[in-house]
């Protein structure tokens, strides 16, 4: 009789209280979607904002179709999301929640002349397929490349075929806004951050910081010591401090195990001057990098994160038939790295997922 009871039970009535409790418990995205889909009165009881920071997923290259799979390292699961929005274009991200959208060069071709494509780019949250538009723009010339960094979508073109030139977009603004740039920034690297345009120069790794609302140079910053130009350049915003993460890749093999990191913190010395200063700890912070983006977290906010550590998407081998790859760890301050499972064949970019629209 008793069991009978509880088969009868009104598992919805339980006390909101009850199933808040339960709700902050559910650190995996698919187990929190699930249990606000039990009923009505549990899916108003807990709303999209009780879900739990997310462990980074990893997106894996995509064909020209609707559905994405992304891999989560704390369950050990691969996600397929049907995102129609996506069909036929190019992932960038992360940038709050969402992933930057823009046409693949295939699909720019079959829609004509490239160089005279106005592209429409969007972001996108793969989750609940809501799509933020970004204010249309004629790109003069097809840019090579676009980037998100913290707030920022940008890309870099030239403005007559000969005049470099930046292009970007403040997440919020009504439009792009532009920046001509002198000869001397051809050869460089250009990073949007906190109002500000940080331009490595590959030959000689020098920084020159322009703002970005006047256009007029605020910092050259010395180069680091032993500075390389193999590699990848990132520079990010690290709450509050600005990181600036060099990968270094061998150039004959660009396996994992030829791969290292350098960290450097900027910091403004006693007479004004800007400098980058090489650190072994970020404190509670974790650095995730892949082929095109970097980002930081604060390790105590996320089930799972590792404090003082890079996760980094790379090739593991070649491999005969296809190359391999996988996710590294490696430790700031002692350099113990450690493999991470990924049953991906080809992971692309990390993705922080989220329920929210922007």
């Amino acid at each position: 009789m008793e069991a009978k009871k509880a088969l009868q039970r009104d598992w919805s009535s339980l006390p909101v209280e009850v199933l808040n409790l339960i709700a902050k418990k559910l650190s995996e995205i698919s187990d929190f979607v699930c249990f606000r889909a039990v009923c009505t009165a549990w899916r108003f009881s807990t709303p999209s904002t009780d879900l739990l920071p997310q462990f980074p997923w990893i997106l894996v290259k995509h064909q020209n179709k609707p559905d994405l799979s992304f891999y989560s390292i704390p369950s050990n699961k691969i996600y397929s999301i049907h995102a129609s929005k996506s069909l036929g274009k190019w992932l960038y991200g992360p940038l709050e929640g969402y992933m930057l959208v823009n046409l693949n060069y295939q699909s720019l071709w079959e829609f004509g002349d490239p160089f005279a494509l106005t592209l429409q780019l969007s972001l996108l949250n793969p989750l609940n397929n809501h799509e933020i538009l970004l204010p249309a723009y004629d790109f003069e010339g097809l840019p090579y490349r676009f980037s998100c960094m913290g707030e920022y979508v940008f890309s870099y073109g030239y403005a007559d075929y000969q005049t470099p030139k930046l292009v970007f977009w403040h997440l919020g603004q009504d439009n792009w806004c532009e920046l001509n740039l002198s000869s001397d920034y051809v050869n460089c690297k250009h990073i949007c951050l906190k109002s500000m345009i940080f331009n490595v120069e590959r030959e000689t790794g020098v920084t020159k910081v322009i703002d970005i609302a006047t256009g007029t140079l605020v910092y050259v910053i010395p180069p680091i010591e032993g500075y390389s130009a193999v590699g990848s350049e990132f520079i990010v915003d690290a709450f509050g401090d600005i990181l600036r993460v060099f990968q270094h890749d061998d150039p004959y093999t660009g396996l994992v195990y030829d791969t290292w990191f350098d960290v450097h913190r900027l910091e403004i010395m006693e007479n004004g001057s800007p400098c980058w200063v090489k650190v072994d700890n970020i404190g509670n912070q974790a650095v995730f990098v892949d082929s095109y983006n970097c980002f930081v977290l604060r390790a105590h906010d996320f089930a799972g994160i590792k404090r003082n550590c890079i996760y980094f998407l790379t090739r593991i081998s070649h491999g005969e038939e296809a190359p391999l790859y996988g996710v590294e760890r490696i430790d700031i301050m002692t350099g113990a790295r450690e493999h991470l499972p990924c049953p991906l064949k080809e992971p692309k970019s990390w993705f922080v997922p989220s329920l929210l629209s922007l």
